[in-house]
């Protein structure tokens, strides 16, 4: 069953996080069989109260299993300490159990 990361990021600059965690991130999601579904600085808020500068990544994973390996792996806790230096997230994971 798929999974899916859905990430709602809050970016304070830019440049150094695309440098320094997206470019390395989506290389390795791609190795452990991640792929993106959308990658987007574009958010328009229908309803709620969502800061609409945010940013929004969501990506398809194989199975839970897939996803939890990448989280987990030693070289995305280093990303994930880098991208907390420029940036503010929320990260949700949910598994499609359509029918």
């Amino acid at each position: 069953m798929a999974a899916y990361m859905i990430v709602m990021c809050k970016i304070k600059d830019r440049e150094r996080f695309v440098a320094e965690y997206a470019i390395p991130t989506a290389k390795l999601a791609a190795k452990l069989g991640g792929e993106y579904v959308v990658r987007s600085p574009n958010l328009t808020c229908l309803e709620g109260d969502i800061d609409e500068a945010t940013s929004v990544v969501i990506s398809k994973w194989p199975s839970r299993v897939a996803l939890d390996e990448m989280w987990n792996s030693q070289e995305y806790q280093q990303l994930k300490e880098k991208r907390r230096a420029f940036s503010e997230v929320q990260i949700v994971v949910t598994e499609d159990n359509s029918v």
